[in-house]
Parts: structure tokens; sequence; C-alpha cells
């Protein structure tokens, strides 16, 4: 079993931060309804992203740091290229608690139902129930994936897995094969899964990205709203509908810049994902009007982004998980950061 050491704030953080509304919860109280995306109810007007607006705030160190998620009641945890971590405040700033029961390269994160459910590189499937002090352990050995990568809770209860294509670690990876699978989750046990499927197959053939056959070749980052799921695919944002009967519909393009998209998160009225290459957070409408942007560079390879969530962040606080130099767990660039907007400047004489 892996030590659980934490490991402690980058910095000290300025009063903003110090400021932050409430405490951590650590008590487990789990969620009875299927899971909503945090910040779907904030309005993307209510967001600033510029360098004029805005400040950046590096929270905690995270090796080779690339997802995050909230919990209903505001515990924040975040997988890296190591662990999977729970997030805490404590006097001074924050610290990431390890919380799985070996150490792995661990990508998407999904929750439902109090439990936190992990994907790995290797192609295991790392689960736990978030009571108060949470183990994950392998459940379930994923089937001829190549990288297992973002995944989401579907619109029937059931855990989506994307499978990215680029792994030279894994045979699974000759030929090509994106796609995103289905998992059934056993309705009396969460930390089973009953089986797996293909749920929507893209193309093994390679050559240029989602925009010309609206077919998926380098899937990444995965989220769902209703019954609609927002991917990105290479540089490019998509949505697919799920179907009366659990089908796949078919995979619209939404939006297209020639860079590298990771993953992406949710608001009522727009879509933040994160540009790797670029070091930048984009802001868009859900039909994928380009709307704000931070500037380029202002993040070190930025792999996930979310909206913040109380006790510990404000609604409108941008998180975002920066990798580092890809495949690195030693340097000190990769943690999990924070994008608020500057107060507005006093007014009057």
């Amino acid at each position: 079993m892996t030590p659980r050491s934490p490991l402690r704030s980058v910095c000290a953080l300025t009063m903003t931060v110090l400021l932050l509304p409430g405490c951590n919860d650590s008590s487990s109280r789990p969620a009875a309804t299927p899971p909503v995306e945090t910040g779907q109810t904030v309005r993307a007007a209510e967001l600033c992203l510029g360098s004029e607006c805005s400040q950046y705030l590096p929270l905690v160190d995270i090796p080779d740091a690339e997802n995050l998620v909230f919990s209903d009641d505001g515990r924040l945890f975040v997988s890296g290229g190591l662990q999977v971590y729970e997030v805490s405040r404590e006097a001074g700033g924050f610290s990431a608690q390890a919380i799985a029961d070996s150490d792995c390269n661990f990508t998407g994160l999904a929750i439902q139902d109090g439990t936190l459910y992990a994907a790995c590189a290797s192609g295991e499937l790392y689960a736990g129930q978030l009571t108060a002090a949470p183990l994950l352990s392998p459940v379930f050995s994923l089937v001829d994936m190549c990288l297992p990568n973002g995944i989401a809770i579907g619109p029937d209860r059931q855990l989506y897995v994307v499978d990215a294509t680029l792994n030279a670690n894994s045979q699974a990876c000759l030929p090509p094969n994106p796609r995103i699978d289905r998992l059934a989750i056993n309705p009396d046990n969460p930390l089973e899964i009953i089986s797996q499927e293909l749920w929507l197959q893209g193309s093994a053939a390679g050559g240029l990205a989602l925009g010309l056959d609206n077919q998926l070749r380098f899937p990444n980052g995965l989220r769902s709203e209703g019954s609609v799921f927002f991917g990105t695919d290479g540089g490019s944002i998509y949505t697919v509908a799920q179907l009366p009967g659990g089908a796949a519909g078919e995979v619209i393009p939404l939006y297209f810049t020639p860079t590298e998209l990771d993953d992406l998160g949710l608001l009522s009225d727009g879509i933040l994902v994160t540009d790797f290459f670029q070091g930048r957070v984009l802001l868009l409408s859900k039909t994928g009007v380009e709307l704000q942007s931070t500037d380029a560079g202002r993040f070190f390879s930025p792999s996930s982004v979310r909206l913040g969530q109380p006790p510990m962040f404000l609604p409108t606080d941008i998180l975002v998980t920066e990798k580092g130099i890809l495949g690195d767990n030693n340097l000190p660039l990769d943690r999990l950061s924070l994008l608020r907007r500057s107060p507005a400047p006093p007014t009057g004489g």
C-alpha cells in the first residue's frame, strides 16, 4: 500500500485565497441523484479570463496533474501521474492527500452516489466510497483499451470511458481504435462493473481530426449534460447525444482550432476547455463560438478545467490542472491552480 503522505502548498497564498469561504467537510454525504456538472448554474458573462481582470494563484503540487472532479458537497479530487489525491484547505494554503492503494498513471475521474471512479493508463478502473478517509482500489480491467482517458457518468447512470489513441507503451494501440465504451455499473453495488461494451466507434484511419467526416480520431475529454455528451478530439470539440434506447447519435463538431485540446468543463451557457499546447483556457458558447481566452502560456500544459464549488471555492473560480512536462513527476511544474476574477476597483470620489 502506498504511504498516504500529504503534498504541501506550492506557495504562501494571498489573502484572496485565505479568505475562501467555508472549510472542507470531510464527512461522507453520498449523492442521491445523478451527478450534475459543477458550475452548470454559472453563466459565461460572470467569468473573466483575461489577465487584466483575473488573478492566477497556484494552489498545490500534483505530479503530472491530469484531471479534477468535485463531489456534491464540495470535496475536491485530482488525478495525476502517480496517484489520485483529495485536495483540502488548511491553515495557510492547501494540501493533497494520496487516496489510491497503489501508484498508477491516473487519468479521468467521475463521481456518482458517493463513489469516486478513476481510470488509469494501465487499463485498470479504480473506485472507492467517499468516506471520511476514502481508499481507491482496482475494480475492473478494461479490455483492449489503448489509453483510458476521459470518463463521465451518462444519463443512464452508466460509466462512459474514452479510449485515446496515443500511448507508446500499449500494444492495444496497434492499429489505432479510438472509441467510447460504456461500463454497466451494478445498481446494487457501485463498486462492481457488470460489463463493458462499445458505445461509439471512431475512425482507425488516422489523418485529419474531426471536422470533415464527423468521426473521432483522437478523443480525450468527456463531460455530460442531460442526454448530450461534450468531448474533445484533437483540436475539436464535439457533441453526441444518447438516443432513446441508449445508442449513440451522430457526432456533431462544434469548434476547431489547430492545437491540442485536452479536457473541458460545463457551465449553464458555455464550455471551458484547456488548450494543452498553447497553455491557455478558452471559454466558448454552447454553440461553439469563442467568447474569451486567457493569454497563451498562462498555464503550463493545462490538462483539465472545472468551475469552483463551495465551501472551498467560489462558483466563479476556475480550477485548472497543469501537467507541466508530459510524463515527469518530479519537477515543481505540475500543479492545481486557480484563476479568480479580480475585485472590481472602488468607485466614487
